[in-house]
């Protein structure tokens, strides 16, 4: 197996099993959390290919501190979540992938968890966990309450990105993300890359569990009525545009009734915050699903 060159000349005989594609920008100190719990680590058998959108030179302090300590690719993409990821799909060398933030971190045990549950399931293709806090408590979304096979009713509740680990072979067949989508498109759509990707697995057959019991690190969001807002207008256009892409005109429709319903309930029992979260998340799902979008004919794989 040919030699594989590091940051600061760090010279690896093979390829690690778990490749860690981490998307970074305008972050510093997460970063550094994230890299001391990856040097806390049982296994070593990872690498970090780190796709950098910062100002050059931004990262040159926190890399000297690590890079003969860490396996990192450090590689620059244009701005965009998805074309981020895709740029350190390219790189990776793992038989498996992640996506892991930059402001997320890991316990010591989880690369080896990780490459151990795949090991002893040879059938599995995509494997998804929770995100939670310091304390445990569920982060950054609702999660299925126990293990379960991923399909396509409770993929909304079977995780995000942080906690998406999948075989590279089956990386391939899916394609990259949609860089219509997430983060830093040129689109209204920022949100909903993972879950489009996850979907597409599933339309070519693969094998995807969500583990209750696999967790990935991940402060809460801000809970402030106007950050829960500013979030609603700015993810549910993507959402309306997963479900454009993956279900049909019934399925919306569901989505939208439960949203009102919530909606009505919340104003009823004078939770007027959640009332207003609620009517802005439907009309932007709406607005999502109604929007065009340049490039509307392209055919991913696994999509309709």
């Amino acid at each position: 197996m040919a030699q594989r060159t590091y940051l600061g000349d760090r010279v690896a005989g093979g390829h690690p099993t778990l490749s860690l594609i981490v998307c970074t920008i305008g972050r510093v100190e997460p970063l550094v959390r994230l890299f001391a719990s990856l040097l806390e680590q049982t296994s070593a058998d990872f690498e970090i290919v780190l796709v950098d959108q910062n100002p050059p030179g931004t990262l040159d302090v926190i890399l000297a501190s690590v890079v003969d300590r860490l396996k990192i690719l450090h590689v620059a993409s244009p701005r965009g979540l998805s074309r981020a990821r895709n740029a350190g799909l390219r790189e990776a060398a793992g038989a498996l992938v992640c996506f892991p933030d930059d402001d997320c971190w890991y316990a010591p045990h989880l690369v080896e968890e990780v490459i151990g549950r795949f090991a002893r399931e040879p059938g599995l293709d995509l494997l998804m966990g929770r995100t939670v806090d310091a304390a445990g408590t569920n982060s950054l979304g609702l999660f299925l309450g126990h293990s379960a096979p991923v399909d396509r009713r409770n993929v909304w509740f079977a995780g995000n990105s942080n906690g998406l680990f999948l075989r590279a072979e089956v990386a391939k067949r899916i394609g990259g993300f949609d860089e219509a989508l997430g983060v830093g498109a040129d689109t209204p759509f920022r949100s909903g890359e993972e879950t489009d990707y996850v979907l597409r697995a599933l339309a070519l057959g693969a094998k995807c569990w969500f583990h209750h019991d696999l967790t990935v690190f991940h402060d809460q969001a801000p809970d402030r009525n106007s950050a829960a807002i500013s979030r609603a207008r700015a993810y549910a256009p993507g959402f309306g545009r997963v479900l454009r892409l993956h279900y049909d005109a019934s399925y919306l429709a569901e989505r939208l009734l439960r949203t009102l319903a919530r909606a009505i309930l919340s104003a009823l029992s004078f939770d007027l915050s959640t009332a207003h979260y609620k009517l802005v998340w439907g009309l932007g799902t709406l607005k999502g699903y109604l929007s065009p979008c340049a490039g509307e004919g392209t055919r991913l794989p696994g999509r309709r």
